[in-house]
């Protein structure tokens, strides 16, 4: 769920303005100013008008929102006890992006988007009907890059990830 906020305010009110932001990015905000702790997105935009500059701030998807989805009652698991494959998907993308851009910047990706990764990686080759030729390649895919991670070997982790973005490309080609 987006929250918006929108304020018109002189150039000399800008530092200010930044000042509060980060306050309600470390803690509790001001009064009538969103609360950005838990935001997993937060748009800024400024726009000068006459003089008058418009601040817009959106905050959208917080942080947990999802994993607190999953197990209640609006029908975050399928009857197989597996998460809706679209949830799974939208997660698996999030956390590769995360690592294939940090294994192209020559920085080590975070620990915790790799198991997530790799946990995704297997519970996707459970879904029937998506891909089931290419499961058993994946898998052995996701096993080398789990061991390649384990043993801190980046160089064949990056190689595994490369592969990996082939084969989704292959997949996603023939299967969607």
């Amino acid at each position: 769920m987006a929250e918006k906020y929108t304020q018109t305010i002189t150039r000399e009110d800008l530092p200010a303005f930044f000042r509060k932001l980060a306050d309600a990015c470390e803690s509790t905000p001001a009064e009538g100013f969103p609360d950005c702790t838990n935001a997993k997105k937060i748009r800024l935009g400024i726009k000068d008008e006459y003089g008058q500059l418009t601040v817009k701030l959106k905050l959208s998807a917080y942080i947990d929102e999802c994993e607190i989805c999953e197990d209640c009652e609006c029908g975050g698991r399928r009857p197989d006890g597996l998460p809706r494959y679209k949830r799974l998907k939208k997660r698996m993308a999030s956390s590769f992006k995360v690592i294939f851009k940090s294994l192209h910047q020559n920085i080590t990706p975070p620990e915790e988007a790799v198991q997530d990764f790799i946990t995704d990686s297997r519970l996707m080759t459970k879904y029937p009907g998506k891909g089931d030729p290419l499961y058993a390649e994946y898998d052995k895919l996701t096993d080398i890059l789990e061991e390649a991670w384990q043993n801190k070997n980046l160089q064949k982790f990056h190689e595994t990830v490369d592969a990996m973005n082939h084969m989704k490309t292959e997949c996603h080609h023939k299967y969607k």
